[in-house]
């Protein structure tokens, strides 16, 4: 699954990448959590152009509180079908986190780029009023590199798919052949990560397990 990621990419940046004028300063943020508002890019059929808002993380429904969707079944569950259909958007991104589970501990990773370049996942979005909209982010399993730490990871876009993807189109197995080319690396971090009040530059930052009263995993 994907529950914690960040962003703090500029919007300079971040516009020249998706190519739209993002014309608001993004708040740097090393703990987004479910729940939170999030930077959301998608494409305004309406006025033929890709556009951005902020939605919040986590589609609310009676039963339950989805965060993510798997994308082996995202064509085929009914809470996810139709916008897999129609609703496709990028989450931009310069990393996420995973916990590895050694029976009775967690330990927290921070994974991302080699080229520590943003990453953009593939997420659904759902117009909730004119005012709200709620986000899922796509899961598939893990590559090869961070399989180790978690066997699942989100979806992620790479540029070259950016404009099909918005216009809710790219067949699965070629994002799913794409995923496997990404360089992704990653280290432990402090387990200060856990609280969704804490945030920082900091919390990214290599910590060694050893250092929390932990045994060294890796």
């Amino acid at each position: 699954m994907c529950g914690r990621f960040c962003l703090f990419s500029s919007s300079k940046e971040l516009s020249n990448d998706l190519g739209i004028h993002i014309n608001e300063n993004i708040e740097p943020s090393y703990n987004v959590s479910p729940g939170d508002t999030v930077l959301s890019v998608f494409y305004n059929f309406e006025k033929q152009k890709r556009a951005f808002g902020f939605f919040k993380w986590g589609l609310q429904t009676p039963q339950n509180f989805h965060i993510n969707a798997r994308i082996e079944s995202i064509d085929s569950a009914p809470r996810f079908r139709d916008a897999w259909t129609t609703h496709r958007c990028l989450i931009p991104s310069n990393g996420f986190f995973e916990w590895y589970k050694d029976g009775l501990t967690k330990q927290p990773y921070y994974i991302y780029a080699q080229d520590q370049k943003p990453l953009y996942f593939g997420a659904l979005y759902y117009p909730i009023s004119n005012n709200e909209h709620q986000i899922v982010i796509i899961t598939t399993e893990a590559i090869a590199s961070i399989d180790r730490i978690h066997e699942r990871m989100p979806l992620v876009i790479p540029k070259e798919f950016h404009a099909q993807w918005l216009r809710n189109d790219g067949k699965k197995e070629a994002l799913l052949q794409a995923q496997k080319s990404l360089a992704l690396t990653a280290h432990t971090v402090s387990n200060r990560i856990n609280r969704t009040n804490e945030n920082g530059a900091d919390l990214i930052g290599k910590q060694d397990p050893i250092n929390e009263g932990q045994l060294r995993l890796f």
